[in-house]
């Protein structure tokens, strides 16, 4: 059976409309799914992000990056071609080159032919191997607030400790799928270690509060 992930993120089905048509072109399975927020792919400061979700097999990831990089080049072979990349710099090209996270296939490989036409040089493709992405560390501060939170609910506050459990599994949970359909954990080890002491605590805490709540109303 394939295994799906998601390969791009849009605000509206009309926005996916491009990349579908490339996709039935070229007979590559796909779905395009309305999510919500799902816990192993929300990570602690993220903001609100584009949330219809094209889904296509891991094993097409390549081969589709593959195909938005040519369509770019036919597109630019075309008269009257426009981006808006072309308005760019050359530092901010340089940039995108640098940083190729945010951006898709197509536009890397406009990006790229932009630039080595302002420099009158050859310049490579970014590289979508896995070992290009580096694990988040996350904050001191957004982990002392998971122990405190967690601890919190140690009293009458029972929320607060499913906060700070929920916190830690988010942690554990949150994973990110690379431009190649490598799916790796968003936090590196040590945020991981904190993340599962932090569930523990603060299971321990709602037992705690669970146990003063009983004893109040035994008193009463």
């Amino acid at each position: 059976m394939l295994q799906y992930a998601t390969y791009t993120k849009f605000y509206s089905p009309v926005d996916a409309q491009f990349l579908i048509s490339l996709l039935e072109k070229h007979h590559i399975p796909y779905t395009l799914e309305h999510e919500v927020n799902q816990l192993d792919k929300v990570y602690l400061g993220e903001q609100a992000e584009a949330m219809f979700a094209l889904r296509i097999p891991n094993e097409k990831f390549n081969h589709v990056n593959h195909l938005l990089a040519e369509q770019a080049i036919k597109d630019m072979s075309e008269p009257g071609f426009e981006h808006l990349m072309q308005t760019y710099s050359v530092s901010e090209l340089q940039e995108i080159i640098h940083y190729p996270d945010g951006w898709n296939a197509y536009d890397l490989q406009v990006a790229t032919t932009i630039l080595s036409e302002k420099l009158q040089a050859p310049v490579t493709l970014p590289s979508i191997h896995t070992d290009s992405f580096k694990p988040v560390r996350l904050e001191l501060g957004w982990i002392l607030l998971g122990y405190i939170v967690s601890l919190l609910g140690a009293s009458y506050f029972f929320y607060l400790a499913i906060a700070g459990f929920l916190s830690g599994l988010v942690v554990n949970q949150a994973k990110k799928t690379l431009k190649n359909g490598t799916t790796v954990k968003m936090y590196d080890s040590w945020s991981r270690m904190h993340g599962r002491a932090i569930m523990i605590l603060a299971a321990v805490c709602m037992a705690v509060n669970f146990i003063l709540l009983i004893t109040l109303f035994k008193d009463r």
